[in-house]
């Protein structure tokens, strides 16, 4: 087992080494989620993106083998939005819908959750109708209660 560092996650990401990241993945699934979340907040849009796909990829892949993980993914995401000490988890939505994307039947019920938490707080418009374009692409009858809210939250915005 080889040491698995932020430096080579952010490297497998930035590449699009999705098999590798797999591999890695399951000898240390908190360590990747850890790398891969802190990528999610990066300044650098492109590697942003690519992490956060790597959510959906980990969570199509990895689910079935691992539902409360991933659900810890979810509450995690969850939590950070609500957390009221002055950090700001702006990706948290898209993050949460990366991972329900993933796998919309096991996960699809939390969209509700990461909608309601997200829809009045401007800090996570923007991730919030991200998630809502990926989960729609993967099952749109997960999103399609909160059609009108994302249009008038994009109208805002």
């Amino acid at each position: 087992m080889e040491t698995i560092t932020k430096e080579a996650v952010r490297a497998l990401v930035e590449a699009g080494g999705e098999e590798k990241l797999v591999e890695l993945f399951d000898e240390d699934p908190s360590r990747i989620r850890r790398f891969l979340t802190r990528l999610c907040y990066e300044r650098d849009e492109v590697c942003r993106l690519r992490a956060i796909e790597c959510f959906a990829l980990l969570s199509r892949e990895r689910a079935d083998a691992l539902p409360a993980f991933f659900t810890e993914i979810i509450r995690r995401c969850l939590w950070e939005m609500n957390e009221e000490g002055g950090n700001v988890a702006w990706s948290a939505p898209e993050i949460a819908g990366a991972v329900i994307a993933g796998s919309p039947d096991r996960f699809g019920a939390y969209f509700s959750y990461v909608a309601c938490a997200a829809l009045d707080e401007p800090t996570f418009g923007p991730s919030l109708i991200a998630a809502y374009d990926r989960v729609c692409q993967a099952k749109p009858s997960v999103v399609q209660d909160f059609e009108e809210s994302v249009r008038a939250l994009c109208e805002r915005l």
